[in-house]
């Protein structure tokens, strides 16, 4: 039997779903939090002597390949690092939080032994350039060096540990392209994916800044100062009450029709770069706008190659999907009882009931449910949505 010293967990969703997109939540981007597992009770820990692995220092055994309670404890500590699911687990009386996030990164971490061992039968390999190039693609996408150094430091990873993440993406896209290398996009299926997105993706993009005030005497006041040369970014950080923007010198991320609210987005789509706008009321409050850029539109032929681009993607991550679903099936995985027991079908480790009193209300100490641990904790809505104010 050997021991799996080391690897970082897979990019698969938890709860059985498996993903082929970035091991990076890419909008408000941070990194996926590989977290997970505390110490549990002594009763439960010395079950793993009798069942399961038989030997309490293993989390769980992949097809004879050894996966260490070490591991689990590792992410473990990385995951107090992440304020959400701290927060979760100091509010948690009953011991659920705590044995969800161990079931979830003992997960993870089987998903990921059995992506290593397929990548061994079909003999592939991710080389040194092939992972730099992934990393620049990333890179690329969170906004930089600078974003991706920050969201690297943000989730409480090693360059190693983000290294190997890198590497076992680029481990699984090549799976992918393997097992799903019949996968056809039509174009009849990028034109209903043109249509369906063509006005919030594909349609006139914004971008602007702004000011929301309660008041619309206050905000026909800032429009006279603007006018007679105010800074904007200052007026923004002293009186705006949209505390996100403010800060941003109320400028907003590049929006589409149909992601603000509609007297909003009317205003900014009517008016020409650079036209300072207001006061525009909407439920939030009044707002006085500066718009910084318009663009036109994309038309279909612009775009297919990048939806035929994310068609194929998508279907091939399904294929992935299914294709390892099947070999979850097929696997031979022993779960520690400490930890759960495995659901072959489910493709995850079913967390063990915590000890406690069970007679509590429902709602008596319980916990909130533990985000999948390839996503963040809490993103940031757009700065005024439509339907709920972002301040």
């Amino acid at each position: 039997m050997t021991a799996r010293m080391g690897r970082g967990g897979a990019t698969p969703r938890l709860g059985g779903q498996f993903t082929n997109r970035t091991v990076f939540v890419v909008q408000k981007f941070t990194l996926v939090r590989l977290a997970v597992a505390a110490l549990c009770s002594v009763v439960l820990a010395a079950c793993a002597t009798l069942t399961g692995t038989g030997d309490p220092n293993v989390a769980a055994t992949v097809n004879d390949t050894e996966v260490l309670v070490s591991e689990v404890e590792q992410r473990y500590e990385q995951a107090k690092t992440q304020p959400q699911i701290s927060q979760q687990l100091e509010q948690d009386t009953t011991g659920a939080a705590q044995s969800q996030l161990q079931a979830q990164i003992l997960t993870q971490l089987v998903l990921s032994e059995l992506l290593e061992q397929w990548a061994t039968e079909l003999d592939i390999e991710a080389s040194d350039a092939e992972v730099a190039e992934e990393r620049d693609a990333l890179v690329e996408q969170l906004g930089g060096e600078e974003a991706f150094e920050t969201a690297v430091d943000q989730s409480g990873l090693t360059d190693d540990e983000i290294t190997e993440q890198i590497r076992q993406r680029v481990l699984q896209n090549k799976i992918a392209a393997e097992v799903a290398k019949d996968v056809e996009v039509s174009d009849e299926q990028v034109a209903d994916f043109y249509e369906e997105n063509a006005e919030a993706r594909f349609g006139p993009k914004a971008t602007a800044r702004h000011i929301l005030v309660e008041q619309e005497r206050k905000a026909g006041q800032i429009m006279a100062d603007l006018r007679d040369g105010a800074d904007f970014a200052k007026l923004a950080e002293k009186e705006s009450t949209d505390t996100g923007s403010a800060q941003q010198g109320g400028e907003l991320p590049e929006f589409g029709r149909g992601q603000m609210v509609g007297p909003f987005e009317d205003a900014v789509f009517k008016a020409e770069e650079g036209d300072l706008v207001g006061p525009v009321e909407t439920e939030f409050g009044y707002h006085v706008i500066e718009v910084l850029s318009l663009s036109e539109g994309q038309e279909l032929d612009d775009v297919s190659d990048e939806i035929r681009a994310e068609l194929t993607e998508t279907q091939e991550g399904e294929v992935l999907q299914k294709s390892l679903g099947e070999r979850s099936k097929e696997a031979e995985v022993d779960v520690n009882p400490r930890f759960g027991t495995w659901n072959a079908e489910a493709q995850q480790v079913e967390p063990v009931e915590p000890l406690g009193d069970t007679s509590e209300a429902p709602g008596a100490g319980a916990t909130e449910e533990i985000p999948p641990l390839d996503e963040p904790g809490a993103t940031e809505a757009p700065p005024i949505p439509t339907d709920a104010p972002t301040g």
